[in-house]
């Protein structure tokens, strides 16, 4: 049986504090958007984080957001999501951050906070409860965001992000190192260009599949 209680998160703050370990990763990772603080208490979860703060679509989000009480065998229980994803589009999304072998291993505990949980959220509207795992998390784009998103709030030289545009627009598809060298004919100048062009690709002025590996030779277009 779920015990029916609406919380809200407006106010951003988590409902589980994440000790201090000195067996796992803990820390926190900066919202560059809202500026707030979101904390981790795995290397997994750091992941996870880093690649919710890299899409574009995501409005906000918050660790360990809300607790869900229940009772299981006649017991009372709780259980706190790791994170909290509200979405551009309004949809809602509450993740478990588990390795695999994890999930195996502690599957009778988890399966009825897992239950629980999704039957509370059943009558929320758009909103939903997902497990990730390493599978989910650790891809290329996982790469790709950690080696983008430093480069998001960069500055940058406005003729160069335009020239960099125009000469993108011309094809169907094109190469980062093709758009520099036709930008700039000397090192100094080509390593100022790539700056913009990445801060482009970060923020999807430019597009590339970054689910794939992102090389010089990736295809980029408009």
């Amino acid at each position: 049986m779920v015990t029916k209680k609406i919380t809200t998160l407006d106010d951003n703050s988590p409902a589980r504090i994440i000790p201090r370990n000195h067996r796992n990763l803990t820390g926190f990772v900066h919202g560059c958007n809202d500026g707030l603080y979101s904390a981790f208490e795995s290397s997994l979860e750091r992941d996870a984080l880093i690649l919710i703060e890299f899409n574009l679509s995501v409005k906000r989000y918050l660790s360990q957001p809300r607790t869900f009480n229940f009772h299981y065998n006649k017991k009372h229980m709780k259980y706190t999501p790791d994170i909290f994803v509200e979405y551009i589009n309004g949809k809602k999304l509450y993740i478990e951050i588990k390795y695999r072998k994890d999930i195996k291993k502690d599957w009778d505990i988890l399966k009825p906070k897992f239950k629980a949980t999704i039957k509370e959220l059943s009558v929320e509207e758009n909103t939903r409860f997902k497990i990730w795992s390493e599978k989910e998390i650790r891809t290329p784009l996982l790469k790709n965001a950690t080696f983008l998103l430093p480069y998001r709030h960069r500055s940058f030289e406005t003729y160069q992000l335009e020239m960099i545009k125009k000469v993108v627009s011309r094809f169907n598809e094109t190469s980062p190192e093709d758009v520099i060298n036709i930008c700039a004919s000397n090192l100094e100048a080509r390593a100022e260009f790539l700056n913009t062009l990445w801060y482009a690709l970060s923020n999807q002025i430019i597009k590339a599949d970054l689910t794939r590996p992102l090389t010089m030779k990736s295809p980029i277009w408009m």
